[in-house]
């Protein structure tokens, strides 16, 4: 793959739109070309459908790989909506808060209505439903995986194939039609998926899940193009903060959600389940609060590694014991990760390195 780079760090936070809402361009973003916008939408569509489901162990490695179908599901589902996602923040001229909360939206399709975790009451993997369970609804899976697919599932994918790519930051990479396209079989596999669990979900929690996700679209067409951004031009505090950040986020939303497995329901037998839920704001407020006044708007792309370097480093004793439990190629899969981001850091303390095309 080729990686094509503009000059400076600077110049390039000024490209995208999502960056810089005083653009003077009113004739919306312009369509990346070449090669380059290949690489990234297919980079795109696989990490997405790749890193949640691989590092959490929700599907193995091994099982993927001899099921091409089932791996084809998850491109759909999680390829479709981090590209949805991407170019409809795009196109409304909004940045990271809009995405976060479309990435809202998009929890409700996955965990709602397709592996329907937000609202059976027995058959699917999450150990605490009975616990949390209340007029049809699970109401801690809810709230953490809304916060865990909007911040890691969508966000992270994005970011880096932002970094991987700069010159397609804030240019889309499909047109209408592709567009269109693309919601179509995102839609069409959330429907399929659906009949993988029997539970029929009642109408009027139907309802209410297609109520909370179309709110969060709402307020993400409405909220202000300042909404989440950084109070400061440049990052004023040290990667490393921004690694314990990430820790504290990931490892955060990890003892909150007790896991969402059975047995790992730790705060279950000291907490009543909405204190639980309500839990993850203040999760998600002060690392947002931390980010929006010390990440910088620009030369800020070691912040954004340093941060997921952080979320990451929770996995590894996730996945050390799904590799000792049989999920063969997850801590390869979880060093793969590593190591790229590593390679961008060092890329950007080098910039006169990654000054022409880079190789990967």
């Amino acid at each position: 793959m080729v990686i094509l780079t503009s000059g400076s760090l600077a110049q390039r936070n000024q490209q995208s739109p999502v960056e810089d809402p005083n653009s003077p361009n009113q004739s919306g973003p312009e369509k990346a070309t070449g090669r380059v916008r290949w690489y990234s939408l297919v980079s795109l569509i696989v990490i997405a459908a790749c890193l949640a489901e691989f590092l959490t162990g929700s599907t193995a490695i091994l099982v993927a790989v001899a099921n091409p179908l089932g791996f084809a599901t998850l491109l759909g589902m999680y390829g479709g909506g981090a590209l949805l996602i991407r170019e409809v923040a795009l196109r409304w001229r909004k940045r990271w808060g809009a995405v976060l909360l479309l990435g809202g939206a998009y929890a409700v399709g996955e965990e709602g209505f397709a592996a329907k975790t937000m609202v059976d009451p027995i058959g699917t993997d999450v150990g605490n439903e009975l616990y949390n369970h209340w007029m049809g609804v699970n109401w801690v899976p809810l709230s953490a995986l809304t916060l865990f697919h909007a911040a890691f599932s969508i966000a992270v994918p994005l970011v880096l194939v932002e970094l991987l790519f700069p010159a397609t930051k804030g240019r889309r990479l499909v047109g209408n039609v592709g567009l269109g396209i693309t919601a179509m079989l995102y839609g069409l596999t959330i429907y399929l998926l659906s009949f993988g669990n029997p539970y029929t979900i009642p109408l009027p929690v139907t309802i209410f899940l297609a109520a909370y996700a179309f709110a969060f679209i709402v307020i993400a067409y409405l909220v202000p193009r300042s909404f989440l951004r950084a109070k400061t031009d440049l990052p004023d505090r040290r990667e490393r903060n921004f690694i314990l950040l990430g820790i504290f986020f990931m490892g955060g939303f990890f003892l909150i959600s007790g896991g969402l497995g059975s047995g790992g329901d730790f705060l279950a037998h000291l907490l009543p389940w909405p204190v639980t839920s309500a839990l993850f704001i203040p999760l998600a407020g002060l690392t947002a609060w931390y980010l929006v006044r010390h990440a910088g708007r620009s030369e800020n792309d070691a912040v954004k590694i340093a941060f997921a370097l952080g979320m990451i480093i929770v996995f590894v004793p996730i996945d050390i014991t799904l590799e000792l439990g049989g999920d063969t190629g997850v801590l390869l899969f979880t060093s793969l990760i590593f190591g790229v981001l590593l390679w961008l850091r060092e890329l950007r303390a080098h910039p006169q390195n990654s000054s022409s095309a880079v190789r990967i």
